[in-house]
């Protein structure tokens, strides 16, 4: 399924992305958030015009079992792959899960783009999720994206909120 949510936030484009990729945020979200329970950077390579990292999430679990199946937390955990484009405002991203099984049936990918509302910045998400699995594979996919909605949500309200924190 092909998806787009939008967030804005009380600050202009640069002060967004620097808050983004400022290395409180992760404590900052894991603090505010009640959908994720760790955020972990594994990687960050800034190369000034340009940042790659690589960030595990573990969300609080939706669901401890599937029948008389046990859903262990970790079947939950991804971790996002992305590039911040600084010049021309854009992240792309992967969010791989790290269990195997998980991932072969999964793919969440898309693209962020940032721009400039007056004094305001508008975060456009535009990506994909798609559940390789027959029949059931659409239902998991509006699961799945309910999910992912809240905890955006709630991840962009956090993100205000830590750029007013920076900038009282």
């Amino acid at each position: 399924m092909k998806f787009e949510i939008t967030h804005t936030f009380d600050a202009d484009v640069e002060t967004v992305l620097t808050a983004m990729y400022d290395p409180a945020l992760h404590e900052f979200l894991t603090k505010e958030m009640t959908t994720i329970n760790e955020i972990e950077q594994l990687e960050k390579n800034d190369e000034g015009s340009r940042v790659v990292r690589r960030v595990r999430y573990m969300p609080k679990p939706l669901i401890q079992k599937i029948g008389p199946k046990e859903i262990p937390p970790r079947w939950m955990e991804w971790v996002e792959e992305s590039t911040l484009d600084r010049g021309a405002k854009t992240v792309t991203f992967q969010n791989r899960p790290t269990t195997q099984k998980i991932a072969n049936l999964l793919v969440n990918q898309g693209t962020m783009q940032f721009r400039s509302k007056g004094a305001k910045t508008e975060r456009v998400l535009k990506g994909e999720l798609k559940v390789k699995v027959f029949l059931l594979g659409k239902i998991a996919e509006k699961f799945i994206y309910n999910q992912a909605s809240r905890i955006l949500e709630e991840e962009a309200r956090a993100l205000n909120k830590f750029i007013q924190s920076r900038s009282a």
